[in-house]
Parts: structure tokens; sequence; C-alpha cells
């Protein structure tokens, strides 16, 4: 959406931004905008400025400055969201980019804490950990190249650590918080002088309050993580299923065991079709990135004779694959942990050879995934169910599917599910949509340069893309039916619906509280 000029009091508006922050970080340049006006799956309205502050100082001064002149400002981290988490829906507003928020404020490798600012990425993080022998208890997902901290701590994240963690908030300790007013607080231990920041259950739980809020009740500027020492050996194992129930059952086992660190799988079907372009070299790349992350000589071969023996021929039959990550503090220790997964499966899957878990621990931060390997659109839908009702959502699903697969095919529409788990009691379970469409500027800006001359951007599809999202809106209003609950809420999810009055009114009561103007991330969460 183009616009001509902010106005007399947008012009001031911006001025006092400028002033806060500088005049290289608040930018109003169309493109600049334009892009923060978009997110994996579509584009809104777009800001007026968009706004980087390099220190909570500064976030307290661009808040100030928006209060004060009536503006709504949206907060992005690292964009990777589809839910419109930070898309703004009213002309008047900024964009509150926290990429400047990236310095690791404090490392306590004694006390197993560290205080980094909310706009490190994942990957960054975890690379300046692993120099101490440490990591976080959830140290990222697969799109921590971008990702940042501060972005899942809003919005919620899974994969490295969840299996035996949960999402990306149980790593929170605390967390440094600037509200509407341009106010700070801290939570947890390190909200009292002279106290550290290593405990987070003292009292009532504010920082579980912040966490998960979709970025609605305030601006992260920097979160303690809690920490953990990085295992001294680990590995992957892989397995084919053709029969969804027993993949729960198999997964349930799992989880009830705390035997994985992460679990992860597909239909293969889609494994399939994003392996099938790769080149001969690129396998040989991906088998050598495998070898040098082993942890010696010996287990470098063996996980290398493995791979290659095993191929892609787990590509070939079965319809489902499923990967378990596991890990322990010695090789005797892992040993037995990838025992207990064999028997926890036993004969409900069929092991396969274990190339993408081997790869995935290899490169836990491939390159992000926002369109598909040939450039296709993609709209990932999420739910997060217990286990218990994990088939009925799958087997509705199913039916669902057939009854729009022709008109699918007619629109260049396809559809597939990916899973994962939460902690122990918790199934994930994903459709990922592809669909041939013209890119976003988005895309364009963010396509991973291992991705280029491979990835093609395809024809304008409204047809498509309208079918896209109708089955967005009905595929939430499947997975409400079977009691699904949501990370990365935004304002997709129906957080707010037919809640709990209490609970509902007490949520609103905290953001007129923290918020008075509603000018944070207004409509998120659907308060």
């Amino acid at each position: 959406m183009r616009r001509d000029s902010p106005g007399a009091d947008g012009a001031a508006l911006i001025d006092a931004l400028i002033e806060a922050v500088g005049p290289e970080h608040a930018v109003t340049s169309e493109e600049a905008r334009e892009l923060a006006s978009q997110d994996v799956y579509r584009s809104v309205e777009m800001p007026l400025a968009v706004v980087s502050p390099g220190s909570t100082q500064e976030v307290q001064a661009v808040l100030r400055v928006c209060h004060a002149h009536a503006t709504a400002t949206f907060v992005r981290g690292g964009g990777m969201s589809y839910t419109d988490a930070f898309l703004p829906d009213r002309e008047r507003s900024i964009v509150l980019d926290t990429g400047r928020l990236n310095a690791v404020r404090e490392i306590n490798a004694h006390d197993l804490y560290a205080t980094v600012e909310a706009g490190c990425t994942w990957s960054a993080v975890d690379a300046e950990l692993a120099e101490h022998g440490l990591r976080s208890v959830f140290w990222g997902p697969m799109s921590g190249r971008l990702s940042t901290v501060g972005g899942a701590m809003s919005q919620g994240a899974v994969t490295f650590g969840s299996g035996r963690h949960g999402p990306s908030v149980s790593a929170a300790l605390g967390l440094e918080v600037v509200l509407g007013d341009g106010s700070v607080l801290v939570t947890g231990s390190g909200g009292q002088p002279e106290h550290s920041s290593f405990f987070r259950e003292y009292g009532p739980d504010l920082t579980g309050l912040f966490c998960g809020d979709a970025g609605a009740l305030g601006v992260k500027t920097a979160v303690t993580l809690k920490l953990e020492p990085r295992p001294a050996a680990g590995e992957g194992l892989s397995f084919s299923f053709d029969d969804f129930s027993q993949l729960v059952e198999a997964t349930r086992r799992v989880s009830r065991g705390g035997l994985a660190t992460e679990v992860f799988g597909a239909e293969t079907e889609l494994v399939r079709q994003a392996a099938g372009r790769a080149e001969l070299k690129q396998d040989a790349r991906n088998l050598f990135t495998i070898m040098r992350a082993a942890s010696g000589p010996v287990q470098a071969l063996r996980k290398g004779m493995r791979v290659v023996t095993g191929g892609r021929r787990f590509l070939n039959a079965s319809k489902y694959l499923l990967n378990f990550l596991t890990e322990g503090a010695d090789a005797a220790e892992l040993r037995m942990n990838l025992r207990r997964i064999r028997r926890a499966v036993g004969d409900r899957g069929i092991e396969v050879a274990n190339t993408m878990a081997e790869y995935a621990r290899a490169v836990p931060f491939p390159a992000p995934m926002i369109v598909s390997p040939t450039g296709r659109r993609l709209l990932p839908l999420h739910a997060i169910v217990p286990f218990s009702s994990a088939e009925g959502l799958h087997e509705e699903y199913l039916r669902y599917l057939d009854g729009i697969r022709r008109e699918c095919e007619e629109k260049s529409v396809q559809a597939f599910v990916v899973y994962s788990t939460s902690a122990r009691a918790g199934f994930l379970w994903e459709v990922v949509i592809y669909w041939d469409d013209e890119w976003l500027s988005y895309h364009r800006r963010y396509l991973p340069d291992e991705m280029k001359g491979v990835a093609s951007e395809g024809r304008a599809n409204p047809e498509g893309r309208e079918l896209v999202e109708r089955m967005r809106m009905e595929l939430i209003e499947l997975m409400y039916r079977h009691g699904a609950v949501h990370l990365q809420i935004g304002r997709a999810y129906p957080y707010a619906r037919d809640r709990d009055p209490g609970a509902l009114e007490l949520l609103r009561s905290v953001k007129q509280q923290v918020d008075p103007s509603g000018l944070i991330n207004p409509g998120a969460l659907g308060i």
C-alpha cells in the first residue's frame, strides 16, 4: 500500500523517532516499509517507519514517542512469522525491529544462566555458549539463523531441546520488558537489587505472564536463559511407518520416557519431493558435514558408512518418516538411550537409514525455509494436542483433504503433514500448504543463498491464493474442534475464543495496566 505523505503530525512523529535512535535507524523508504508489512504468508498495511533501537533506553524513547503521538508499535524479531504476529493492521503505526538488540550481556557458567538481548539469533547465542561448553535448555528452532530469542519468547517455538523441556519459554528465567509508557520491569530473581537472575519461580510467575504474549504486553529487550552442559555424545535414529496411529503410539512411548531431545518427522512424499532435485554433489557435501560433526574419527567413519549404505533408499517405501535425536553424558549413556528408543518403538515402525537425523544434528540451523526447494509459496499451520487426540485430528484432516483434492489439483495447491513433540505430553501436528504463486518482496529479500538459482518464482495465482486462505480458516477450525493449542498465536489462532471469562478479564486488565493506550501490538492474542 503506497502512501504519498505522512502528514504534518506524521512528520513530527518521524522527527521525534529520528531524535530517539538516529536518522540511519528510523527508516521511511518505501522499500523498507513494504518489507516490514510482510511475513512468510502475506502483506498488509505499510507502517510510517521502521525503527531499530540499539539499547533498552532507545526502546523506552521510541515507545514514549509513539505514546505521545498515538501511534501503534508492532514489534518484529527475525520475521519468520506466518500469523500476522508483527504485521501492522493500520496506517498510523511503526514497526520496531529488534535486530540491533543483539548483545550477550552475561554468561554465568558457574550458575548456569545467560542474559542476552532480545534481538540475538538462536544460532549466534548457541555459538557463543558453545565456547563455554554450554547451551540453553531450549537452544532454538530450525529457523535459528534468523529467529530471535525475544521473538521465540513472545510467540513460542519448538525444536532443539523441546523433546525433554518443551517449547522455547521453558528456557526463560527472567525478562527485561519495556511497557507501553516507556517504563521498564524485570521479572525473575534478577528483579531485586544484588540478586542474580538464576531463578524464575520466586513468587507469582511474572516471567510466564510475559511469555507467549504475542508481544501484546510489552517489548522484550533482554532474556535470561537457563543453561545446561553440552552433552558429550549424541546420535539420531530414523523410522518409517505406514500407519499413523502406530507412529503416534511410538512417539508417545519415547516421549513418556524422556528419551529424545528432539522429535521430528514428515510424510515421506514431502521428504521425497524436497530431496528429489538434489545433486550428487549436494549429497556429498551433506555427508561431509555429518562426518565433520561427529565426535571422533571412528564415529565419523561409522556414521559416514551408514549414510552411504542407506543413501536415499529410506524414501522408497512407507508413508511416514520419524526421527529421534538423543544424547548422553558419555558413549555408554548414549548407547543405552538408543536401545531404549528402539525398544519403545518396537515393531510399530521399521528402522531406516538415519540420514535426516544425522544431518539435523550436524546442521541444526539450516537455511530458513521461506519457500519450497523449488520456489513454491508455503504456509504452515500447527496444532499441539494430547497424544490421545492426535489420531482423531489426523483422520478428520484426511477426510477434509479428500473433499477438496480435485480443487487443490486444479489450483496447484498441495498439503503435507509434519510432526514433532513438546515435552512428554504434547504432540505437535502441522500441515504445510504449498502453492504456485508470485513471491512477495519478503521472499526475494530473505531467500537463502543456497536456494538462489534453484528455487524460482512462480506466476501470480490468485485462485490458488484464495483456496489457501480458505484452507487456513477451515483447518484452524478443525484444530479447534480437537482441542488444539498453539504457539505463534499472533492474530491467527483463536486464543480468546470461549476462554474462561475470569481469566480473559484478568488478561485484559493486565493489558490495560501495562499498555493503557493499547498501542503495543494491538489485536494480538485477540484481546
